[in-house]
Parts: C-alpha cells; sequence; structure tokens
C-alpha cells in the first residue's frame, strides 16, 4: 500500500446509486485527500485515521477477486473510493447527489467509484458498495433493476445474512414479494434483511451461472430460472423454510 497526500475536490458523478435511485443534483465539491493507493484501489478521505483506511483497503483488495469470479467479471479499471467521517458533509453529499434526504451510510456512482461513511462497520459497508460496482461491470444496466435482485447480490456475496428466525414476518410464513422487495429505500428496508436468502437460493437452484445471468437479465427469473415471479417468491420462501425454520 502507497500512502499519500494530495488534496483535491470530489467531481460530480452521473450513474446509478448504491440501492437508491438515480442523482437527481450534481455533487458538492468535497474536498478530500488521495490518502493511500493499492493495486485496484485509491482512496480518498477527509480526517479518517490511517488505521480505518487501512482495513477498508485491505478488505477491498480480498474481496475484488472473489467478487470477479463470482460474476464473470474479467480485468476492472482502478476504483476511486471516497470515505468521509464528517457526518454533516456526507449529509450534504448524498442530499445534493440524490436531491433528496437519504439514510444511507454507502453507495455507488458506477462501476468504479463507491462511497462509504466512516461508520464502525465502513470496512463491511465499503466492500458491499465494491459488490454493486462488479455487477454493474456484468450488467451495466443493472443500478436498481430490479433493486431486490441489486441488492440480494450485494447482500450474497458480502455474507450479510440475517437468521430469518429474528424476522416475524418469515417465521409467520408472510415473506415479502419482490415488487415489495423493491421498493424505495425510504419505504422499506425488507430486501436488506432477506436479500442474502435470495442470492443463496439462486445459487443453490442454479448455481453461480444462474446468479450472473439473472444479472444479466435484470432478474428476469422466468428465463434464467423457468419461475415466474410468484413461482420465484414461493420457491425461493420453501427454500428458506426448510433451511432455517425447521
Amino acid at each position: 500500500m502507497i500512502r499519500r497526500s494530495l488534496a483535491l475536490a470530489a467531481a460530480a458523478c452521473c450513474a446509478c446509486g448504491g440501492g437508491d435511485g438515480a442523482p437527481t443534483a450534481p455533487t458538492p465539491a468535497i474536498v478530500v485527500a488521495l490518502c493511500l493507493e493499492t493495486p485496484h484501489f485509491r482512496l480518498y478521505a477527509d480526517a479518517v485515521p490511517d488505521g480505518v483506511l487501512q482495513d477498508v483497503a485491505a478488505g477491498l483488495e480480498a474481496a475484488l477477486p472473489r467478487y470477479q469470479a463470482d460474476l464473470a467479471v474479467g480485468n476492472t479499471r482502478p476504483f476511486t473510493v471516497r470515505v468521509l467521517q464528517d457526518e454533516a458533509a456526507w449529509r450534504a453529499e448524498v442530499q445534493s447527489y440524490f436531491g433528496r434526504r437519504i439514510d444511507t451510510s454507502g453507495y455507488v456512482t458506477g462501476p468504479d467509484e463507491l462511497r462509504v461513511l466512516a461508520t464502525p462497520q465502513v470496512a463491511r459497508n465499503a466492500t458491499h458498495e465494491l459488490a454493486h460496482c462488479v455487477s454493474l461491470y456484468a450488467n451495466p444496466r443493472f443500478g436498481n433493476n430490479p433493486r431486490w435482485l441489486w441488492e440480494s447480490v450485494a447482500l450474497w456475496e458480502n455474507g450479510e445474512l440475517v437468521d430469518p428466525r429474528t424476522l416475524d414476518y418469515m417465521v409467520a410464513g408472510k415473506p415479502p414479494t419482490l415488487e415489495q422487495l423493491s421498493a424505495d429505500v425510504t419505504a422499506s428496508r425488507q430486501v436488506y434483511e432477506v436479500g442474502y436468502t435470495i442470492g443463496e437460493f439462486v445459487v443453490a437452484r442454479g448455481g453461480r451461472e444462474a446468479l450472473v445471468r439473472l444479472i444479466q437479465a435484470n432478474g428476469d427469473t422466468a428465463s434464467v430460472l423457468g419461475l415466474s415471479p410468484q413461482a420465484f417468491e414461493e420457491t425461493w420462501y420453501a427454500f428458506v423454510r426448510e433451511r432455517y425454520l425447521q
């Protein structure tokens, strides 16, 4: 890893967000510095401690080859990673980028840039956003299209399992529909609770190739898995019930 110190302002980007919709306003210039450079990542930050940045970089470098292999993605360009510790500046950036207030600790601006807030889980959040970036290499039109699969892929790849036994609606036999899981993040966050098991189900049923093909088909379950959306929901829940709820 190479430490550098080069002040600059973050440029405005126009691309899909990390699960929160497309931006409607330009991003303001936020002064940060190129603080750390690795073979595949350039990390820009404000006053984030060196140890935090090193943890983020190490996690990203470790995750990248696995994500590339899982999602059948070859060479990638260098990734820009912006890490902010100043919460007020982060909130202002998010609101400007998306054109509204959103409670998020990370998002992507396209296949080559991710942005995260320096929370205690920042390293894990960064690898989640990296999964979004790599999935855009598999399909440039994939950002939030559909949201249920966009988030499920990242949650599965990043190992973010929420035990279904802790979710009352899953225990009660009332799983959400794909349409409900695609609701705007301001209306529902259920996809973050069950998305891992959706990725797990797809891979269990058709292998990692099926997950890649589903990404490329923007969630067309009928063409990839031979299941209508309703049949997919029913078969997925049966899988979850057998694996976790017996």
